[in-house]
């Protein structure tokens, strides 16, 4: 059996304490596609993500930040107070985060080697991707509706099958 502690120095209290950051003293930028974030007198994080803790009800605030081993950094409370360089850093990131193209129609399906290669034209233009074990990367949050995700963790959404013109869907099931 594994002791707990010896997996993590941290106590349960302080495990779930929640760190509420200083917009003033946070830095934000891009190295590539990676987002980095320097907290004055601090520290600085080679990679972080920013996440909605309220998607629905809270979209406009209340972000998580987490470093790159997806452990929260802390919580920024009204992002509207950021500075606009750093707020535009930040939307950047939750665009393509929460990025959900609506898929049109599906223009190939081809399967190599136990991926998926699809062409697919959404409300954002066409693109390609690949899928890997569709058993495990589809979604079916309603009846009729399907969220494929990509090998890399893009998601696409169809978001009525039955308004998929006859070919769309005979590749769609013929690969599911």
């Amino acid at each position: 059996m594994i002791d707990a502690e010896t997996e993590t120095s941290e106590s349960p209290a302080e495990a779930v304490e929640l760190v509420f950051l200083d917009v003033k003293k946070l830095r934000f930028f891009k190295r590539g596609a990676t987002l980095r974030l320097t907290v004055e007198e601090d520290r600085s994080h080679l990679k972080v993500s920013v996440l909605r803790a309220f998607p629905l009800s809270e979209p406009d605030r209340f972000f998580s930040v987490q470093d790159g081993a997806n452990k929260e950094v802390g919580m920024i409370i009204d992002p509207g107070e950021l500075s606009n360089a750093n707020r535009k850093l930040v939307h950047e990131d939750l665009e393509r985060r929460y990025l959900l193209p609506a898929v049109k129609r599906i223009l190939t399906a081809k399967e190599r080697f136990g991926t998926v290669d699809w062409e697919i034209e959404t409300d954002r233009g066409v693109c390609k991707l690949t899928t890997r074990n569709l058993g495990e990367n589809v979604q079916r949050p309603a009846p009729g509706r399907i969220i494929l995700s990509d090998v890399d963790d893009n998601r696409y959404d169809i978001r009525n099958i039955d308004e998929l013109d006859l070919n769309s869907q005979q590749l769609l099931f013929q690969h599911m």
